[in-house]
Order: C-alpha cells, then structure tokens, then sequence
C-alpha cells in the first residue's frame, strides 16, 4: 500500500471547469463529499454539451468572461476553494491557470498548453527521451507537402492540432489524400470551438491501439483501467471506434504500457488528477497518439466498480478531497470480471429510438448499461468518429464468451435500428 500525505483533506469547496458529458458525473461524485462550483471557459456551448451541466449541483456557476482571469478569481476568492478539477477537456487549461493563480495543487502550468497541442505534446515527450512518431504542423500546404516527400513512410495521419474525440482524423496514403485531409481542417472550427489553423502531420502507427487512464498524485500514478481497443475503417480514410476491451492487468503488455504511460505523463507534466492517453503497441514499443489531463469520455463507474473494484471517477475525488483513501487502492488496478465498451454504429440518417434499443439491450446476458450521445428520437447520420456514434454500451460478464455472443448480436440489431 503507498503512502502518500493527506494535505488535501478538507471541507473547502472543489471547482469543476466545464463539468459536460462525462464531467458531469465527476461533479457528482465531487457533489457527494464536498460543496462544488462551477466555472465555464466559454461564454456559450452547443446544447448537446450544456444540456449535461448538472447546474443545480453547484453553489455557484461562474463564466470566464473576455478573458478577464482577474475577475474570475475575484469572483472564487470568498469560495476559498480547496482543489481546481478540470472536468473536461475543455476546461484542461482554465484549471491549470486557475490552481496555479489559486496556489493549490495542479498540474506544471509550465507546460498547460502541450498537455493540449498534440504537436507540443510529442515534441515535449522526445525531449524527454521517449520514442514518438514522426510528425510536422503547419497551415502551408506546400510546406507539409514538402515533409512528406521526405518521409520514409507513406502512410501518414492529418489531424487538428488540439481538438477530440477523433474529430477530422484521416489517415492518408498520398499526396492527394494528404491535400484533400489539409483543406478538409484548415479554416474550420473544431470541436474543441476553436479554429483550426495549422494541421498536424503524423507516421502513421502499424500496431494494436491502447487506452489508459490514471489518476495522479504528487507525480505517483495510479493506473485505473486499460483497454485495447478495436477499430474499423469507414470511409474518406477514417478509422471510428469498434470496441474496447478491459485488459487483464498481468496481460504480458501491461508492464511496457504502464511504463511509458508514466514517463508521458512526467514529461508532460501531470502531477495531480486524471489522464486519459492513448497509445499504438508498435513492433518497435509503445508509441504515443495523445494524453488528455481528464476523465476518460467513457467513463462508467458502475461498471468499471463490477470489473475492478474501482474506477477512475471515484479515485479523482479521492485525490482531491481525501488523499489516504487513495493511498488504499493499489497502483495497479485488478479485474475480476471482464468487460467490453461497445460503440454503436449508424449506417445510415435516421432517429434514434431509445427505448427500441433499449428493449433490445436489456435481453443481453452481459449488457450493464448504455449512454446513449443523442437524444431520444433525434435526428441521426452515418458514424464518422466518436461523437457521431449514437452511444456507448458496457459489457460485463465473468465469461467473455457470453460478452463476445452478445457483441455479435448488438451489431445485428444495430443493422434493423441504425
């Protein structure tokens, strides 16, 4: 068992910086041991975010207005507030800012904005001595063009610089691709409500994809969950997610992953709070895609709970509010049973009928629950990445016979309601 201080025991109040989507279950987890606020980065969201703002969970729900960081602390200061969460990947840079300003514990704000620039966050990550892709940005096509030509390889992957959520990701094969990929981005707002203008160019990875989440403390790591994950290509180069399975914490691996995850997140400077990265097992070792200083976007406590005993939500509140508890889960998670993150699948337009599905997934052996992404009966189009997936199912089973059964039976009811 670790032994770490307990300096952040306290009744003060926690601020959440844009609790949306997955964030909001993190507020109410927070909500459930301490009197919470909330701070917005933006001054407006689109609805499908702030419709999951749980805004009656919070004493007060402040906004960053015009940039003006000396009024928002004026605003928090009589709060005296005890820890900054960053509840999202939006809020990942307000957070570092706000607990720096606040002198409370936080991730290095030194290097805030590679913990969100792709391009930085590999270039730091090298600098640390840790093997990464090949990679350029910029917003000249003749210029990234001109890279490529010199590339050993040909495949390579375009991407916004700092959005999510495999927004505008295409994987490219020539040049051609390559152009079409750079005006597809460029002049565009991603999904993070930013402009994109530059791109960002990298060695397409050849190996098995990993998720790993974690939750740290003082720069020790605890290592919450890990997934292989499982793709399929769809069309205009893109690749959305399939599945994720919950690996076996003495899956041979698991060590080499584990190790790289932390010298990433030390590089990168992730000292307190969650991390979500995701990483390709090449033939030559791990090899970073990106970290994100949050909650996983599929986190699930309840079925993480019946899979580990515990979950990335519940250990974050820990590590702001009551380090000992904390200290009492080990480094490394343990499964007990097995679990598998199935990712629906729209072929074509329609509207999504929760219950239609719902009535399907509640005859499954292994299905625990599904967060749907759209509304009920809303408006549908054909899955491109990961927020045009209609929702998310958890399986979790002691046999993963059954998980495999059932997976193959989502996918049939999927081609007569999607």
């Amino acid at each position: 068992m670790t032994k770490i201080s307990n300096e952040l025991v306290s009744s003060a109040p926690v601020v959440l910086v844009d609790a949306y989507s997955t964030g909001a279950m993190l507020a109410r987890a927070f909500g459930r041991q301490r009197p919470c606020l909330h701070v917005r980065s933006r001054q407006s969201m689109p609805d499908a975010f702030s419709a999951s703002l749980p805004t009656d969970l919070f004493i007060a729900d402040l906004t960053l207005r015009d940039d003006d960081i000396d009024a928002l602390l004026a605003a928090l200061a009589p709060y005296r507030p005890g820890a900054v969460v960053a509840a999202s990947e939006f809020g990942v840079e307000l957070a570092d800012l706000l607990a720096a300003r606040l002198g409370l514990p936080g991730n290095a704000s030194n290097l805030s904005r590679a913990r969100r620039d792709k391009y930085l966050m590999a270039n730091v990550a090298a600098q640390a001595g840790i093997a990464v892709a090949g990679q350029t940005q910029g917003s000249e096509l003749a210029t990234l063009l001109q890279w490529y030509r010199l590339q050993p390889i040909r495949r390579v992957v375009v991407k916004p610089i700092d959005s999510a959520g495999s927004d505008n990701v295409f994987i490219c094969n020539d040049e051609s691709q390559i152009t079409d990929a750079v005006r597809k981005i460029l002049g565009t707002t991603n999904l993070m409500m930013r402009d994109n203008r530059a791109v960002l160019l990298q060695h397409y990875l050849e190996g098995d994809e990993y998720v790993v989440n974690t939750v740290s403390h003082a720069s020790r790591h605890w290592v919450t969950d890990i997934w292989k994950s499982s793709k399929i290509l769809a069309g205009e180069g893109r690749k959305i997610y399939d599945y994720e399975d919950l690996l076996a914490p003495d899956a041979e691996e698991v060590a080499a992953l584990v190790t790289y995850v932390g010298a990433v997140l030390d590089a990168v400077g992730v000292v307190f709070g969650p991390a979500h990265t995701e990483l390709i097992l090449t033939s030559e070792g791990p090899r970073l895609l990106e970290t994100g200083a949050r909650v996983s976007g599929l986190a699930n406590p309840a079925a993480l709970t019946l899979s580990t005993g515990a979950d990335q939500i519940e250990l974050t509140t820990a590590c702001h509010t009551d380090a000992t508890r904390l200290a009492r889960h080990p480094l490394l998670y343990k499964r007990s049973k097995h679990a598998r993150c199935v990712n629906l699948i729209a072929r074509r337009e329609g509207h999504l009928s929760h219950s239609a599905l719902q009535q399907c997934f509640d005859q499954l052996a292994s299905f625990e629950s599904v967060r749907f992404r759209s509304a009920d009966r809303a408006q549908v189009r054909p899955t491109v990445d990961l927020n045009t997936s209609p929702g998310a199912l958890f399986l979790v089973h002691d046999d993963p016979e059954y998980i495999d059964r059932d997976y193959q039976t989502i996918r049939q009811w999927e081609g007569r309601h999607l």
